[in-house]
């Protein structure tokens, strides 16, 4: 299993009321044609993970999520 999640790397975590601006989130990764995964973790934790090699573009569109939240 290390080797599977060797390819992903966490962008974001949220937790509580916020956790659903992950869903949010993988939506518009999704819209913009960018690989993504969920995992839950204890206490409500919810974590967005994106392919290592898309790393910097899912920052830039990270980035322009949180502008058009504000």
């Amino acid at each position: 299993m290390g080797l599977l999640w060797n390819r992903w790397t966490p962008l974001r975590t949220e937790s509580g009321t916020r956790a659903e601006l992950i869903d949010r989130l993988e939506a518009y990764f999704k819209v913009s044609g960018l690989k993504s995964k969920i995992t839950l973790e204890g206490n409500g934790l919810k974590r967005i993970h994106v392919r290592t090699k898309d790393q910097d573009r899912a920052r830039d569109l990270l980035a322009a999520f949180d502008e058009e939240q504000a």
